[in-house]
């Protein structure tokens, strides 16, 4: 329960002054999750240990290693080995100004028949992967994430024609804005 309460306070933390203003409009920008649970050995035994695994919000603008810190710091003096292994997701940005968003952002509107909002989310994405190399990412697909990764998870046949024809379209003028 001290170290719930520790990463408890380290979320709270990490939320108190969120500076991107994406993230801020966010009800949690930046979880701490345990996702796995794990403690004794059988089940009529008191356990002596625990081993949790869990998800460490990354703020945008903030590497891995720091985001690491701030949970070793949190941590320092109580009972805890921490290690960090297993899936990294960093934050990825692109400047909403970015002619590359802008780009994605009309040809979506175009197949959608409205311009698309432009916010933040609190999940990891592959998007990462192309900000650490200095490419221009946008995320844009399907209306709503209620079923994404549920044990339903579906997207109806229009929206996907939608979202084909938007990504065609950033292709197609995608040479226009290098």
């Amino acid at each position: 329960m001290e170290i719930h309460a520790v990463l408890a306070e380290h979320e709270r933390r990490l939320n108190a002054d969120v500076a991107n203003p994406l993230m801020r409009k966010l009800e949690l920008p930046y979880p701490v999750s345990v996702g796995r649970i794990e403690g004794g050995e059988w089940s009529s035994s008191v356990p002596d240990r625990l081993r949790f695994e869990g998800r460490l919000g990354v703020r945008v603008g903030e590497s891995l290693g720091a985001a690491a810190g701030g949970l070793t710091e949190a941590l320092r003096g109580h009972p805890v080995s921490l290690s960090f292994d297993g899936g990294r997701f960093g934050a990825g940005e692109t400047p909403v100004d970015h002619p590359f968003t802008d780009l994605v952002r009309e040809a979506f509107a175009e197949s959608a028949g409205e311009r698309a909002p432009v916010r933040g989310v609190a999940y990891g994405a592959d998007m990462r992967l192309f900000c650490d190399r200095d490419i221009p990412c946008v995320m844009a697909g399907t209306n709503g994430m209620v079923l994404a990764h549920a044990v339903d998870e579906r997207v109806a046949v229009a929206d996907l024609v939608r979202v084909a024809e938007g990504v065609r379209t950033v292709i197609e003028r995608f040479p226009s804005i290098l």
